[in-house]
């Protein structure tokens, strides 16, 4: 049951242990990192005097290294952090019938984890897509906010024991600090049915990049997400890997190419735009390759993002299109960089683009909904923010119009779609999904 492999160390390095070791001494090694991390972390747990702060940082690194739960074939690990429990803590879950009875959790001497060691041999179904929760006294059912693999149902979210093998998962990362960001964030991964790191299916991948990774899975989301996993399953694009990283507090900033004062979030804020893009370049998709195997770069990834996230989109199209191949940004917030009266409009991407960077690789799908008429520019700034809209429409036509001018060939590294009325939110953005996804394949999104 793969996990997606982990690790780190020296390229170089790598390179010479894969150079001298045979397969099997290389199975052996995981195997026994992996009983290691079993044994570490128990040993941990077990310990007295053990700080909240201790466990945190140790469930924390094995999160990202071999996931949880850990296992070492013959016994499996789960831990969780629960602060305000209800009493006991049991773990519950498809491998003992989701009796609270089965396998009663022992509490670490930090009074706020819990831990459950089960044997493998008791488990009443396979591991693998088997589905887990904590459940605490007073009929408390809780998902497992550790589980590195997981996935949503009628109940809510659910941890998994170990990724399904005929159906599509999703895997997360959390905290991930970057040098040039103040915020850390989680990062998450859609793997589909049957994908399996390091094998040709994950180097073959395309790959969709895409930014507010809270909202693009889970139907808790706001207006029920992106839904681009139901997107990608609903049109057949099973080799399709999606990389989702979470906005944080930080978002006007990280998402925003330079600084401007907006109404209704006072200011000055943003700018930070090309920390982000560096976060991306040197911690994110470094991290992904390693881990799943993907190529992630070029022709064979996509990029995608909405509102705020549409414009860092269009940012990397402009400054980095080295990066991706094609890029997605729905009802981009283009009048950033005019929205303070005060700026003469020039950093506007609609005005930027032509002049400091023109025609780029990066083939580009842009929409919106919205209305269709009064757009001007009242304040003479050069922007259409002016117009009386609710989705970005007259910005987003006079980008368009824009890029056209500089070389940019409709339905060649060019596309372009009004939904007329369409609201500014997830809802609407998600029924726009497998037309973005279209544009991306007529540009040449391909395998590696």
């Amino acid at each position: 049951n793969n996990r997606g492999g982990g690790g780190g160390g020296n390229d170089d390095d790598d390179a010479t242990d894969d150079a001298d070791a045979t397969d099997d001494d290389d199975a052996t090694d995981d195997d026994d990192a992996t009983d290691d991390a079993l044994s570490d972390l128990l040993d941990l747990l077990q310990e007295s005097g053990q700080s909240a702060d201790a466990l945190d940082a140790a469930i924390h690194g094995h999160a990202w290294g071999a996931g949880l739960p850990l296992t070492d074939g013959e016994r499996w690990l789960f831990v969780t952090r629960w602060d305000d429990a209800p009493g006991g803590v049991a773990f519950v879950s498809d491998v003992n019938g989701w009796d609270p009875a089965a396998d009663v959790a022992t509490q670490a001497s930090s009074g706020v984890h819990y831990w459950a060691l089960v044997e493998q041999s008791a488990f009443a179904t396979p591991a693998a897509g088997a589905k887990y929760k904590w459940y605490g006294v007073g009929d408390v059912w809780r998902a497992p906010p550790e589980a590195t693999a997981y996935g949503y149902d009628e109940f809510g979210p659910f941890g998994l024991v170990a990724p399904p093998t005929d159906a599509a998962w999703l895997e997360r990362f959390p905290d991930l600090a970057s040098t040039g960001l103040a915020w850390t964030r989680t990062i998450r991964a859609y793997l589909p049915a049957g994908f399996s790191a390091g094998e040709p299916d994950a180097s073959t991948a395309r790959t969709l990049l895409m930014h507010d990774g809270q909202n693009v899975f889970h139907p808790d989301a706001f207006f029920g997400g992106w839904r681009v996993d139901e997107a990608l399953q609903s049109t057949g694009r099973d080799d399709v890997v999606v990389l989702a990283v979470d906005n944080a507090p930080d978002r006007m900033d990280a998402y925003s190419h330079a600084p401007d004062l907006t109404p209704e979030d006072g200011g000055p804020m943003g700018g930070q735009a090309e920390a982000y893009v560096q976060t991306l370049r040197a911690d994110v998709l470094p991290f992904f390759r390693e881990r799943y195997g993907v190529v992630a770069q070029g022709q064979s990834l996509a990029v995608a993002g909405s509102s705020m996230g549409g414009l860092v989109s269009l940012y990397i199209a402009m400054a980095h299109d080295d990066l991706a191949g094609c890029v997605s940004a729905m009802s981009s917030t283009l009048g950033w960089g005019a929205l303070d009266p005060a700026l003469d409009g020039s950093s506007a991407l609609v005005n930027l683009w032509p002049t400091s960077y023109g025609h780029g690789a990066t083939a580009i799908y842009l929409d919106s909904g919205g209305a269709s008429d009064g757009c001007y520019d009242g304040d003479g700034d050069g922007v259409w923010e002016d117009a009386e809209d609710f989705d970005n429409y007259c910005e987003t036509v006079q980008l368009r119009d824009a890029l056209e001018e500089i070389g940019y060939t409709f339905e060649v590294d060019l596309w372009h779609w009004h939904e007329a009325g369409a609201s500014h939110d997830e809802a609407a953005w998600a029924d726009r999904v497998p037309r973005a996804l279209d544009a991306c394949d007529a540009s040449g999104w391909s395998a590696p």
